[in-house]
């Protein structure tokens, strides 16, 4: 069983990037704004591999039957998601059995996206996991092809973001490779961290 952690909150970026060649300049329309953010879990299991036997050996959940994470937030604005998870299930959240093959199972993150207004995992973008960590930016409503949109209006009595909410999707699977192992309830945990650039 993994279960799941979320942090999201604001996060003020100003980036320069300066070289010999070519300037180049991003402005955080999210630092303008009061916008708000939610993440909810749509299917309220955790990300389960059911009840295993010791020795196993290699078992997947796959992208079909992933846990899925929904992001509500303004449409036309940019989040940064960051997604680390523990790299080992330990027999009851015992921090002791960390590295010992008798209490540990090794655990392999991969995650997707979807950010084109339904959950699809048909859609789904694939985020490359390096030591199980990613991080990825992207709109919440992905943009269709074409010049960029102006800068938003910032809230104010006569504009409401929430009319301009819509919802972006992760999905959460991976590995996990069971040895011989002492029999118990073995967890871990996933940390989603969702900011607006």
């Amino acid at each position: 069983m993994v279960k799941l952690k979320y942090i999201f909150g604001p996060l003020i970026l100003l980036v320069c990037i300066a070289s010999e060649t070519a300037t180049g300049q991003e402005i955080d329309f999210g630092q303008y704004g009061n916008y708000s953010v939610s993440v909810t879990e749509l299917n309220a299991q955790d990300l389960d591999f059911g009840t295993l036997i010791s020795g196993t050996g290699s078992q997947s959940i796959e992208l079909a039957n992933a846990k899925v994470v929904e992001i509500t937030g303004v449409k036309y604005l940019d989040v940064i998601i960051n997604i680390t998870a523990d790299s080992e299930l330990l027999l009851n959240g015992n921090l002791a059995c960390a590295g010992d093959p008798s209490c540990s199972i090794p655990f392999t993150l991969e995650t997707a996206y979807a950010n084109r207004g339904q959950n699809n995992i048909a859609q789904a973008q694939f985020l490359n996991v390096n030591s199980n960590s990613t991080s990825a930016q992207f709109p919440i409503l992905r943009r269709e092809s074409g010049p960029p949109a102006p800068p938003p209006t910032p809230p104010n009595k006569e504009h409401n973001p929430a009319l301009y909410e819509e919802s972006a999707y992760i999905y959460l699977y991976g590995d996990i490779n069971v040895g011989s192992i002492d029999s118990g309830d073995y967890s871990g945990l996933i940390t989603i961290t969702v900011v607006y650039d």
